[in-house]
């Protein structure tokens, strides 16, 4: 009886999940829709990150401080990005420390020291290529931002979560105790900068997805190794087709009605798997925002989508070929495991 108990209690918690990140997300991507909102999928990736598995509501005082931070993280991206030409030697010092802290400080949350990363580093990028678009892309992000908070705080309330405070398990300490923090950030210094060297001197427009992808993908300094390399190749080609057929089936029914029974469905296959217990759960997560970003970029594309198919599965496989090739050989030169570790 107990167990058939515990059994139901577990199926209306991951139920009332499903639901609260299926409608946070759809209402969520709706809304900027609807608002004429500048690269609404952004909104719903935020929403996405707010509504994961294990997250709760962040409340009024951390929403605030959430956005404040990214006005503050946007503004340092756009101060770097007027003064890149002139003071080019300035900025990338000041951009390796960016990569470096953004590594060093684990005890940030990821989702903030990835939003830290792309921000500092993508702003900039976008100043050289177009002044006025930097200042665009930030007020959107914030609208974006907005909405997302304020429709996770509802999907809170009407789907409420037991709140469960998660002490780090023992496996966990000694694992992150086995790695020397300064040696992850050189790595991942090492790692990024040859990139966002080519990016700034080169400036190619076409691969600006690439270039967010190298960056999401590379804070995960252990993304060398074999099975976590083969998860997200497939995890992100899988969003990414998702995207692409998508958007090709809009374009035969350009309609609202037929935009939203999509993103439903959508959405509905990616959170069922999301909040099961099966171990495929980080492919559907990474793969459910990867969905959302390929097809903003594909919607906001002059090409068709047709012509984007091939041009953005290369650049996904890429980025992640490019991060996975570049550790490997960054950490045989330069182990971040503590030999103490190691000889046990």
């Amino acid at each position: 009886m107990l167990d058939k108990a515990e059994s139901n209690i577990k199926t209306s918690q991951q139920t009332r999940a499903i639901f609260r990140c299926l409608l946070g997300v759809a209402s969520t991507l709706l809304i900027a829709t609807l608002n004429n909102v500048l690269l609404p999928q952004i909104a719903a990736i935020f929403a996405l990150m707010l509504l994961d598995k294990g997250k709760n509501a962040l409340g009024i005082k951390k929403s605030i401080a959430a956005i404040f931070g990214l006005y503050v993280l946007g503004l340092l991206g756009l101060v770097l990005g007027s003064f890149v030409q002139d003071y080019a030697l300035v900025t990338i010092l000041i951009l390796g420390l960016v990569i470096f802290w953004s590594f060093k400080l684990v005890k940030v949350p990821e989702p903030i020291r990835l939003l830290f990363l792309i921000l500092t580093l993508l702003l900039p990028f976008l100043s050289l290529t177009a002044e006025p678009l930097g200042d665009l892309i930030l007020m959107h992000m914030i609208v974006n931002l907005v909405i997302a908070l304020a429709v996770a705080q509802l999907a809170f309330i009407f789907f409420p979560e037991p709140v469960l405070k998660n002490k780090p398990s023992k496996e966990t300490i000694q694992e992150e105790s086995q790695y020397n923090l300064n040696k992850i950030a050189v790595n991942g210094l090492l790692v990024l900068m040859p990139a966002v060297l080519y990016f700034y001197l080169f400036r190619p427009n076409a691969l600006v997805l690439t270039f967010v992808f190298i960056l999401a993908l590379a804070l995960d300094p252990m993304i060398y190794k074999s099975k976590k390399g083969q998860v997200l190749i497939l995890a992100n080609v899988f969003g990414g087709v998702c995207g692409i057929v998508a958007y090709n089936l809009l374009t035969i029914t350009p309609t609202l009605f037929f935009y939203t029974f999509l993103i439903f469905a959508i959405g509905l296959y990616f959170t069922y798997h999301i909040f099961s217990d099966k171990k495929t759960v980080p492919i559907y997560t990474i793969a459910y925002r990867t969905f959302f970003l390929v097809m903003g970029v594909i919607s906001s594309s002059d090409t068709s989508a047709g012509a984007t198919i091939i041009e953005r599965l290369l650049g996904i496989g890429l980025a992640v070929l490019y991060v996975v090739v570049a550790y490997k050989i960054v950490t045989f030169f330069n182990n971040p495991r503590n030999i103490e570790h190691e000889m046990v």
